[in-house]
């Protein structure tokens, strides 16, 4: 999944409820500010967890990637780079987490609430990553 999020062209969409893995944070703010690919890059996760001390989401806001949040009942994750998917219960907590590849069909409707999700959800602007992050560190 990381050979192809440092390869995306065109989208990466990701649901976590935070992400504490630097390997994919990282990944993913390349993709998000490599001029030359101008890749859509669209993370959604929840508030609660953000403000979690080792959660890399508020320095990915910082960094210019849009990070949605909203209520999601869901703990597993899910990743959708260009047209390939994958799901797994860790994505996002642990380094190298056992992903299952998606088939079309679920990437489909895996875009569908996407689309539902992110019309529904608050943008964490960078401003408001910056006064969480003086809030969470000492």
């Amino acid at each position: 999944m990381l050979f192809a999020l440092e390869r995306a062209q065109s989208r990466v969409l990701i649901y976590a409820p935070s992400i504490y893995d630097v390997d994919l944070g990282d990944a993913l703010r390349r993709a998000r500010l490599d001029t030359i690919r101008s890749v859509n890059v669209r993370v959604l996760s929840v508030a609660y967890y953000n403000y979690q001390p080792k959660s890399i989401m508020l320095s990915l806001a910082l960094a210019g990637v849009p990070v949605y949040e909203t209520q999601v009942a869901s703990t597993s994750g899910v990743i959708i780079v260009d047209n390939q998917g994958w799901k797994g219960e860790y994505l996002g907590r642990f380094k190298s987490t056992q992903l299952t590849p998606m088939t079309a069909l679920e990437i489909n409707k895996t875009l569908t609430w996407f689309k539902s999700s992110f019309g529904k959800a608050n943008v964490l602007t960078q401003t408001e990553a910056f006064e969480r992050l003086r809030k969470v560190t000492p």
